[in-house]
Parts: C-alpha cells; structure tokens; sequence
C-alpha cells in the first residue's frame, strides 16, 4: 500500500484519538502499525472467513468509521466560588474548572484551574493493576559532564535545583500541566495539586518538591542501581498525591553502571586528555588537582494513568538543548505529509478512504479469530509450571531463593546499522530489526524454560509430580503506539498505546539454526503487523474502561494476553546523543511494568545510534536477568556470524 496512505490514516487515527480521550502520544517506541495491502488482506480475509462473516465485519467498519470521524459532545462546568455552575457544550473534550481555595496567608489569591477528565486507557490502567503489579514505566537518564565539542561542564552534576530552574526556564509547567496534577479521589478526574506559586508565574501550581529528590550515589556497581529500579517498578505509587517523580543523585563517572563500562573508559581518557599541564616541572606533570568525569543519573517512573511511557519522555524531550531542533524536524515532518494530502483530488482521497475502510473491515474480523485462535489454543503459560513449582517447594533452592520481586538487566548491544544489515541479509528486504531481537528474546526464553527443566530433574524435592513442559510455539505481546511514537508540538501528553499478540517459535529441535528461527519469527508477526490488531485493542480497553465492571474488566484483561510468555517493545530514540544544559545524555534505558499474567518484559531501545537492551522479569521466571540477557546477546552474535558467512 502507498505510504501516503498510511500516514494519512495515521494522522486521522491520532487526531481522533486525542480528541476522544482527551490525550496524545510522544517519541521513543515501535511503529504503531505496518499496514499491508488492502486487496491482499480482503482476499485472504474472504477466503478464510467466508460470506458468514459479513455482519460482524461490517460492524467493524461501522465501528473504524465512528472512531476516525464520529464526534463525541462533552459537557463543561464552571464553578464559580459560591456554588453557581454554568454548563456549555464543547466538542471532544470534558472539562470541569474549579477554584483552588489559597491560605489566609495568601490573602485569598485563588486561580481558576482546570480539572480534566482521564483518559479511557489512563482508568483502564488504574483499575487493571495489582499491588504486585502497578502499572508504572521506569527509566533512567546517565549523563556525563561532557559537552558537544568534548569539554567539560563549568559544574560537573546535575541537581534538583538546577533541574527545578530547568523546568521553569523550559515551560513545562505550561506545555505539560498533567505534569502538575493528581488523581481525584474519584478516580476519574486529573486535578491541580492546591499550592499556588507566584514565584515563577501567575498561576503556577508548583509541586516540585514532592516529585524531584536527591539521593546518595551509587556504591555498589549496577546493584545498587538495579535495586533502586525494582523499587520503582514494584512500590504502588499513591496517585492522589503525585504522578510522577525522579531521583536525582551524582558521583564518578562509571559508578553506578548507568553508562557502560567501555563508555565510561572513554570518558576517563577524555578526561585525562582536557587536564592542563605546567611546563616548569621538566617531567610534564599536572598541575596537581586531577579532574574526574562525573555523571548523573536521573531515575524517573511515572502512573501510566498520567501517560504512556512514549509520551512521557517525548515530552521530557522540551527539557533537552536540541528541544527546539527536534520539534521543528517533527513540523516539517508533518508539514509535508499535510501538503502530500492537499495535492491529492477528491477522488483519490475518496479512494483512500475506501481502501483504509476496507482495510479496517476485514482486517479486524481476521485479527479478531487470530486473537480468539491464539486464547483457544494456549490455555497455559508456559511459566506457569515454574511458579506452581516455586510455590510447591519443588524446585531447586537457587529458585526457591530467588522469592518475589523483579529482576532486571540492561546493556548495550550493537550499532542499528549493524542489525538492520543482520536483518537485511538473513530475512531480506521486509525483515525488521524488531523482528530480529524477537526472536534473539524467545531463544532466551526457550533456553530459560530449560534451565528450569533441569533444576527441577535435580531437585531435592523428588516427590512433586509437577514439571516443566516443554512448549514448541510461544506468544508473545508486541506493544504498539497508535501515533508511531510522536508527540506533535502542541499536544499535551496521553495514552495512545495499543498491542498485538503473535506466536512464534519456542523451544525447537537444536538442529534449527538461528537463521531459520528468524524467518519463522519474521514470518509469524508480518501478518500481524499489518493488521488492525493494535488499534482493536486500545478500542476494547477504552471500553472495558467506560462501560465494565472492574472485576470483569481486570479478567478480560488477563485473557486478553493469550497467555504470552514475554512482551517485547520496540523504543526508536535520537539517532544523535543530546543534552542537557551542556551536559551528554550518554545513556537512556527503560523498564517495561509487568502487568499481571505476563513474567517478562524486555524493552528494544536505540539511541545515539546504538541498539540497547532491558530485562524485567518475575525473579520467579527469571531469577537471573544478567544471565537471560547473555542468552538474547549469544543468539544475536550466532545471527551476525550467520549474517557474515552469507554477505
């Protein structure tokens, strides 16, 4: 299919989304959708499906077109101070203003503020989350005190000053105000915190304080880190309090692990290079104070009822020096395929339209009896006859120690030239990157399922019945942003996330090579891809959200999953390292929030033109993220190896 019509449908489905659930998306992550031939989908979905299925699929054509172009009309109160409200239609938007009540001291000064209605997504996440598995994105920034032309910062580390005058200086408060809002108690409503602040701008609602600390460094290397993480990831945040917050803490550079340990070499020599010398000692001596590389790191986590991580840190993006370069290449973006959309005729858009219709309509009655297919065949993960194990004492003692919590891993992989040319040579032309850490990640997985085998053959509790089968095929849960992981100047942060689930190759035969695991990886999620699925399930949880009861809403999203063993997402950062107040962002990494039902999470990042990896795991599952990501790391070398015999 021409691409100007997927971006077409593309900017149809964001401005509708935002408009119906009052958010927008950001930039790191996956391609939303791949869409793939309209009259090669409707032949397949014919000869699948059969006429029988022309009344659901015309319901769902009927359903894409109300979401693209229907309109929704939402009420608006003002409420004034003694009580009064006056109410006025407004279009695809719900909002509520209500005064922010001042102290005495303050001598009565109150400003209206604006009380938002959440997103269906942002609810859906609230009530779909566990204690043991709160739906909160982490993610680290590492920065170094080095600066674009390979000097040194006047100060060496960030702080929470600096980065409160930052925000300020940047607008955040203005251009994100969600940033600055709570949970009402009702769970249904984004409200200001009620502190004003007139030390910045009128109306201001400053709650810095509570979101932004300073903590000791790092001792010991990368655990000390990895613990921080997990508590991140697993501590319920109080939603009527805050939203989001960030950690901020200092020390010498390759401390903490958040920057590599090659990288963090090169720092050190730089370093060493930048030191002044004296020429009165005859020996070339220093000047007898040595300059050590520092680094920062900054340890974020935020609800995903205020936003998808995509757009979480798209828009922590306006805090960057390159902000505005970043945003103008995001307009001219978007400017010219606006203007390849004014060039066409009626007709063709006509045309468009009916192909993008059609797509919708027999794509989703096929992604519909894929999802129904993959439920119905795969009525067990395949971890849970570890955990039954775990909790029946049947297992080796390594895993009985290994308890609750998360295990967590990340490191750099490989230049993205580098695995899109592994790609391109093993799986041809349509192969993805994605597609090839995929299928590194389910090789990691077959060989963790392994590993449990055989620590439950030598147990020391012989007497269970319980053991680990063995599963030929798995699936897996491709999360997917709607909006292709942009957030638009202008556009306020939201929730535009959707996914598919494909089955793909589990533990297989040791004669299959690396090479056919791929193409049959590659094989297995070019259907999907190319298919509605994504958009089918932000659609359900929007209304799971608004129309069902939590109970059932919380049930149908465990069954939603089919039972998948690992979720794998693809994050596309800047393809250049960038800055913040001169200091390098040497290292961004995030941490996928496990929901229920689901043991795995790895996260497929690129930045500065290096591909990354993460690993987040039940310790149940994987009770060792360090060795999991050797084995994603071992299949990958076996791929280029494969990839170099064949160029």
């Amino acid at each position: 299919m021409h691409p100007s019509f997927f971006q077409s449908f593309s900017r149809k489905v964001l401005d509708r989304c935002t408009a119906a659930s009052s958010g927008s998306p950001f930039l790191i992550i996956n391609k939303a959708m791949m869409i793939s031939s309209v009259s090669s989908s409707a032949s397949v979905a014919t000869r699948s499906i059969g006429p029988w299925a022309v009344a659901t699929g015309l319901a769902s054509g009927i359903a894409f077109s109300t979401f693209l172009y229907g309109e929704s009309t939402s009420e608006a109160i003002s409420t004034t101070q003694n009580g009064a409200s006056s109410r006025s239609n407004k279009k695809d938007k719900t909002y509520e203003y209500f005064l922010a009540g001042q102290n005495d001291d303050k001598k009565g000064q109150q400003a209206a503020n604006l009380r938002k209605r959440m997103t269906a997504i942002g609810k859906f996440s609230l009530r779909s989350q566990t204690d043991s598995n709160p739906s909160q994105p982490t993610f680290f920034l590492a920065l170094s005190n080095h600066t674009r032309d390979k000097s040194v910062t006047k100060d060496p580390t960030m702080t929470a000053s600096e980065f409160r005058e930052t925000w300020y200086r940047k607008n955040m408060h203005r251009k994100h105000p969600r940033f600055h809002s709570k949970v009402s108690s009702c769970g249904d409503f984004f409200e200001p915190v009620n502190y004003y602040n007139s030390k910045y701008s009128e109306g201001v609602v400053d709650t810095y304080d509570s979101h932004v600390s300073e903590t000791l460094h790092m001792n010991v290397y990368r655990q000390d880190l990895k613990n921080r993480i997990e508590t991140f990831l697993t501590d319920v945040m109080d939603v009527t309090e805050k939203l989001w917050e960030v950690q901020i803490s200092s020390g010498d550079v390759g401390t903490s692990g958040g920057i590599s340990h090659k990288r963090s070499q090169e720092l050190w020599k730089e370093t060493q290079e930048l030191q002044p010398t004296t020429s009165g000692s005859g020996s070339g001596s220093g000047t007898g104070t040595e300059t050590i590389p520092k680094e920062t790191i900054m340890l974020f986590r935020s609800h995903h009822s205020l936003a998808d991580a995509v757009s979480i840190v798209a828009a922590l993006g306006d805090l960057l020096d390159e902000a505005e370069e970043i945003k103008e290449k995001i307009k001219c973006h978007l400017d010219r395929q606006k203007k390849k959309i004014q060039k066409c005729s009626t007709l063709q858009k006509l045309w468009k339209f009916i192909k993008s219709f059609m797509w919708f309509l027999f794509g989703s009655i096929q992604a519909i009896m894929r999802h129904g297919y993959l439920i119905l065949t795969t009525p067990r993960n395949p971890f849970l006859d570890v955990q039954e194990l775990s909790n029946s004492g049947g297992h080796c003692v390594n895993m009985n120690s290994a308890g609750c919590g998360r295990s967590i891993s990340w490191c750099d992989v490989a230049p993205v030239d580098e695995a899109k040319r592994v790609a391109k040579t093993i799986g041809g032309p349509k192969t993805t990157v994605n597609d090839v850490f995929v299928s590194c990640v389910t090789a990691a997985v077959a060989k963790q399922l392994a590993q449990h085998r055989r620590c439950h053959k030598t147990s020391c509790d012989t007497k269970t019945r319980s053991t680990v089968h063995k599963y030929n095929t798995i699936n897996v849960v491709i999360p997917a942003h709607l909006a292709g992981g942009i957030l638009p100047p202008g556009r306020e942060i939201g929730n535009l996330i959707g996914a598919f689930v494909a089955k793909v190759p589990g533990e297989l035969d040791e004669r299959v090579s690396p090479t056919d695991r791929l193409k049959m990886v590659h094989k297995s999620l070019v259907t999907v891809k190319g298919s509605p699925a994504s958009i089918l399930s932000y659609m359900f949880a929007k209304f799971a959200s608004n129309y069902l009861p939590e109970p059932l809403a919380k049930t149908l999203f465990l069954k939603s999953n089919a039972n998948a063993a690992v979720a794998i997402t693809n994050s596309k950062g800047y393809e250049q390292k960038v800055h913040i107040n001169g200091r390098t962002v040497e290292n961004m990494a995030g941490f996928y929030p496990l929901p229920p039902g689901l043991p795995i999470g790895v996260v497929v990042q690129s930045y500065g033109n290096t591909i990354s990896l993460s690993v987040t795991a039940e310790k149940w599952a994987v009770p060792d993220a360090d060795i999991f990501l050797d084995w994603i790391l071992e299949e990958y070398r076996l791929l280029y190896a494969e990839a170099c015999a064949m160029s």
